[in-house]
């Protein structure tokens, strides 16, 4: 039997350092969804500096979350 993957979704999570804040460092984070699935690691980390230079914290980190169905066939 073989297994397929089928593309459910892709998301983009930026998350941005505000420095600390009461003692504590402060880290806040926003989702982007609906990206095409033929978009790129390069161009979803590009865009990310995009958005990054739209605010006023600092970028902290930009995570790619991917969802698939497995199945066998």
């Amino acid at each position: 039997m073989a297994l397929t993957s089928d593309f459910l979704t892709k998301k983009v999570q930026i998350r941005s350092n505000h420095g600390i804040v009461d003692g504590k460092e402060k880290i806040t984070a926003r989702t982007y969804g609906d990206i095409v699935d033929t978009a790129t690691d390069q161009a979803i980390y590009d865009t990310a500096l995009i958005i990054d230079g739209l605010q006023e914290p600092v970028l902290e980190e930009v995570i790619k979350h991917e969802l698939a169905l497995l199945s066998m066939i």
